[in-house]
């Protein structure tokens, strides 16, 4: 088997006639050590997040601004409370950006490179439509087969006002969308895939699309939601592999999903 180079998405970018170093744009061995720091680093990125999250609430909660009901588990928000809360989202990066300057190799090795930005915006844009539908289409399937009576559901209210409402979707394209992506696609997925590949699994790319998938349908920690979410990490994690792990488009993808999905819920949907 020959072995591809793992800096070939970077050196197809390359025009001209330069100096290129070996191992700069992303790792060169992936063995299982290797890989085994990217899961812990990986694990730490989410175990940061949570305590983002609960740092960013706690002050919310004390003020009145979330309010919890224990006895009916009720939870009733400031829909900006839930906004600023979105931001903890920013902590997935920290580890991973840690991670490449540790190894001394570029920020491309995270998908962070704008090379062909106008075509990844418009396919981000394509695709973010065609997942919305399935978005909708399997949550439907989910709750039909696993019915949910409506004592027990959530009502979440992320809009209430328009200025709230371009609040979210700036949130939802810059920070969740982009963070979600450098992790789950640019960090997790693509190394994944170098070691499936370089332990010569047959189906490497379809392997780590799975696996990486299944990850992010978990972590966001609702049972009922892991259908939805593994659906959509489908759709995110290969078209990072078709855009050589550029992760504008699944970004913007991303973003337009989630976007449209807190639209819906200000027209009450």
């Amino acid at each position: 088997m020959v072995m591809e180079d793992p800096d070939e998405y970077e050196m197809e970018q390359t025009e001209g006639i330069g100096i290129f170093v070996p191992g700069s744009y992303i790792e060169r061995n992936m063995n299982w050590d290797s890989f085994f720091s990217v899961l812990l680093y990986t694990g730490a990125a989410i175990g940061l997040f949570l305590l983002a999250t609960v740092i960013v609430l706690v002050p919310l909660i004390a003020f009145g601004f979330i309010q919890i009901n224990l006895t009916t588990l009720e939870i009733t928000f400031e829909p900006w409370a839930f906004l600023i809360a979105s931001f903890a989202e920013i902590a997935f990066i920290i580890p991973p950006l840690y991670y490449v300057r540790k190894k001394g190799i570029n920020l491309r090795s995270l998908g962070i490179k704008t090379s062909d930005l106008g075509r990844d915006i418009l396919i981000g844009l394509g695709v973010g439509a065609i997942m919305l539908v399935s978005n909708i289409a399997v949550t439907w399937l989910t709750f039909e087969v696993f019915p949910v009576s409506e004592e027990s559901q959530i009502e979440l209210t992320f809009a209430s006002s328009m200025p709230e409402l371009i609040g979210w979707f700036l949130v939802m394209f810059l920070v969740v969308g982009t963070t979600e992506e450098l992790l789950f696609r640019g960090f997790l997925q693509r190394r994944m895939e170098m070691y499936f590949r370089q332990s010569n699994r047959k189906r490497y790319r379809l392997l780590a699309l799975v696996l990486s998938s299944l990850i992010f349908a978990a972590i966001h920690l609702e049972l009922l939601g892991i259908p939805t979410r593994f659906v959509l990490g489908l759709f995110l994690g290969y078209l990072a592999q078709e855009r050589k792990y550029s992760l504008v488009a699944p970004a913007v993808a991303h973003g337009l999903n989630n976007s449209i999905a807190v639209l819906l819920t200000f027209l009450g949907f």
